[in-house]
């Protein structure tokens, strides 16, 4: 049975109620902005179940196939790549990206740099994050068990610290780090956030299920639902367990196969 959807007559009920007086031309900019909110949620819908078909064991020739499009096709469309990341950023991603995610990702930078990687890796993402003790989402991994000396230690032990002179040169984002910003979107529209944050990126390195940063979360006991718990409270202050919302627990994903 298909679940119920918007109808058009209730979408244009919502635009027309939101601004009911005053020029058609500014219901038209508010119908657009509706019309490209409900695009993105569809395609991060179709994403989210994509992801969970992968971790089920299903290939990607039979997604294509479900969806009607070439292996090749749904690959390009559902796994991120830097350079698509680049091309889009000026109306995509970074466009919505916070400062403090966007001081993360600079951090994360000199983080690989220091340590001499020619990449940029989900654990470099988490040292970003974790370099900001001042920052909620670092309060919030704190209050999970992984303060910034802790991180840092668990990262230095599994990629090495900083040694010799960093490395000059760009270093380009992995394939699980560009999904864990895939997923940190997937977060912010979760939480009905336009901006993506730090907070959301915390959450993404987890639901991707893969990555340095996953394992060394896991490994000092940080889960999916206690971080979501901990954003909210250091964002908001704690709720009532009355008034709690249950979450969704978005899928962790394999690591991608050899088709890619």
């Amino acid at each position: 049975m298909m679940p119920s959807a918007p109808t058009l007559e209730s979408l244009i009920a919502q635009v027309r109620s939101s601004l009911a007086d005053g020029p058609a031309l500014d219901r038209l900019t508010l119908a657009v902005g509706l019309a490209n909110r409900l695009g993105e949620l569809g395609e991060n819908l179709i994403g989210y179940y994509v992801d969970e078909a992968r971790r089920d064991g299903v290939s990607w020739a039979e997604i294509g196939t479900r969806l009607g499009v070439s292996r090749q096709a749904v690959q390009k469309r559902f796994i991120p790549s830097d350079a698509g990341m680049r091309r889009r950023g000026q109306d995509g991603f970074w466009d919505r990206a916070s400062d403090d995610l966007k001081t993360a990702v600079t951090l994360a930078r000199e983080a690989a740099r220091a340590r001499r990687k020619t990449y940029l890796g989900t654990e470099h993402l988490l040292l970003g994050l974790a370099g900001q003790p001042d920052q909620p989402t670092a309060q919030a991994l704190a209050r999970c068990g992984a303060d910034t000396a802790t991180i840092r230690g668990a990262v230095d032990g599994r990629v090495g610290a900083p040694h010799g002179e960093p490395l000059p040169d760009e270093t380009p984002f992995t394939r699980p780090a560009l999904r864990a910003l895939q997923h940190a979107l997937r977060e912010a529209l979760l939480m009905n956030q336009t901006t993506v944050g730090g907070e959301h990126l915390a959450l993404g390195l987890l639901t991707v299920g893969e990555g340095v940063a996953h394992d060394v979360l896991i490994n000092l006991g940080v889960d999916y639902e206690r971080l979501r718990e901990a954003v909210k409270e250091v964002t908001t202050g704690p709720a009532a367990p009355a008034q709690s919302e249950p979450s969704v627990q978005p899928a962790p994903v394999r690591p991608e196969d050899d088709q890619t």
